[in-house]
């Protein structure tokens, strides 16, 4: 196998600016106390929950906990 001549390459590399990234730093929004629960919930229901969730945009999770607390606390 024949050498390459890497030179203009190497050349090229060198003569490029160098680029250095920036981190960009977000605060953490104010996460609320919360514990995990299991249910057993019908297959059926489920499936319409995770369509509802994908139609809307809103995740599974706040779409039930907005259910309990409309139905239970009246937010």
């Amino acid at each position: 196998m024949a050498k390459q001549d890497f030179s203009a390459l190497i050349g090229k590399a060198k003569n490029a600016p160098v680029t250095t990234l920036k981190q960009i730093v977000v605060p953490v929004k104010e996460k609320k106390e919360e514990t995990i629960f299991s249910l057993y919930i019908p297959t059926e229901k489920l499936k319409q929950l995770k369509l509802m969730s994908a139609e809307t945009g809103i995740s599974l999770k706040e779409l039930i906990n907005t259910a309990i607390d409309e139905k239970y606390f009246k937010y």
